[in-house]
């Protein structure tokens, strides 16, 4: 796991790096995924962990736009939920792939939105930031931030605390509650689970 204390970007890169070897086969296998920095969660900020079968924790913040944004405005629909950080190496592979499942399954019904934690240094995720990722990675699902705060926030402490890691990937269904819940993107288990649930 990451230490508590925030690294400069170059650091952080290189302990990232560090890192890969361990997950080099799990993301071989398209399980591999960084594990989120250990930091307890700030007063009234953290949701409990989710578990699946239970209705979904709802994120709210802006968009790319600076648009309000909340998950739960999409129920009724199959939700692909991607919680990701901008620091996070296997969240930037995964990012296309994401994108790719939108594209696919957008039009039978699927909403793909994709969650920003934490900037490039841990920091909540701005605007600019929201747009910066959209535009690197050619996204056109909604890309958002969570409102609430970065490690104490309702998307760390409900998803990515049950999984450990970024990116935790969430199928979400039409009642809104939580029917897959993993860490790192398994293409194919998430494409089954999305192809049952449409």
């Amino acid at each position: 796991m990451h230490s508590k204390t925030r690294l400069p970007p170059g650091l952080r890169s290189a302990c990232l790096l560090a890192a890969l070897v361990p997950f080099a086969t799990g993301f071989a296998q398209g399980t591999g995924f960084s594990p989120a920095p250990e930091t307890a969660p700030a007063a009234g900020e953290s949701a409990p962990p989710q578990q699946v079968g239970q209705p979904a924790a709802d994120i709210q913040g802006i968009d790319a736009s600076g648009s309000a944004i909340r998950l739960s405005q999409f129920k009724g629909k199959v939700i692909l939920l991607d919680v990701s950080a901008m620091w996070c190496f296997y969240c930037q592979q995964d990012a296309p792939a994401v994108q790719y499942l939108y594209k696919t399954y957008g039009p039978k019904g699927l909403v793909a939105v994709t969650c920003l934690c934490e900037d490039a240094n841990g920091a909540q995720v701005t605007q600019a930031g929201l747009k910066q990722w959209a535009s690197e990675f050619s996204l056109t699902l909604p890309v958002m931030n969570d409102q609430s705060g970065t490690s104490g926030g309702v998307a760390e402490s409900a998803y990515v605390g049950v999984t450990g890691g970024f990116p935790t990937l969430v199928i979400i269904d039409r009642n809104f509650k939580v029917q897959y819940l993993q860490g790192g993107l398994d293409q194919a288990a998430v494409t089954a689970k999305i192809q049952a649930l449409l």
